[in-house]
């Protein structure tokens, strides 16, 4: 499992994020060339505790 794919399920499964948000955080990864829990961070969907939980996945 990449690491991107283990964010992303980490996220959904504990309901942190919606699909249509982690949508709109990939588009905007694809955009900015950035790593998923950046953007998410960047954009204010997720915590600074959460972004460490998520590099550490």
């Amino acid at each position: 499992m990449t690491h991107q794919l283990a964010a992303e399920n980490y996220l959904l499964h504990h309901r942190l994020i919606t699909g249509a948000q982690l949508e709109r955080a990939r588009r905007l990864a694809l955009l900015w060339q950035g790593d998923l829990p950046i953007v998410l961070w960047k954009i204010g969907l997720i915590d600074l505790a959460t972004l460490a939980s998520l590099i550490d996945l």
